[in-house]
């Protein structure tokens, strides 16, 4: 991880979608540019372009034809975003009853408009789980 030289501004859906597979695929392996096109379905010039925008924003950093990492801020916002996707998820399915195969989609809809508040306010509800409906542990985001 490396410190951060970003405001606290609001970040875009399509940054958050980024900063989530970066995070995602580097708690795997060191992330370059393919890897998250692939993840992302977008083409490696359309994720270099994104890139520079999310560097000039000091969520990343990257040298060319190097590993992407997350700076600091880019970390703190990527384990929010994923907290209130799992969040989203349990939700759906434990409350709802939405098929385990259906809530990634909804969760991937629903976690960008989602304040930090509310997804506080709906862990709680949901009595803090620590698992998602697939499984996967749920990590509190260190900002909180």
């Amino acid at each position: 991880m490396r410190t951060s030289r970003t405001s606290a501004s609001r970040i875009s859906a399509t940054k958050e979608d980024y900063l989530r597979a970066i995070y995602l695929l580097g708690l795997q392996a060191p992330v370059g540019v393919t890897e998250v096109a692939k993840r992302l379905d977008l083409s490696k010039s359309t994720v270099s372009e994104r890139m520079k925008d999310l560097m000039k924003d000091g969520l990343v950093e990257a040298a060319p034809y190097a590993a992407v990492h997350l700076t600091t801020a880019g970390v703190n916002a990527a384990e929010v975003l994923t907290y209130k996707h799992r969040m989203i998820e349990v939700f759906l399915h434990d409350t709802l009853g939405v098929p385990k195969d259906k809530v990634h989609a909804e969760a991937e809809r629903l976690e960008h408009s989602m304040s930090d508040d509310v997804i506080k306010r709906l862990a709680a509800f949901l009595d803090h789980p620590t698992t998602d409906p697939h499984g996967t542990p749920i990590k509190t985001p260190h900002r909180w």
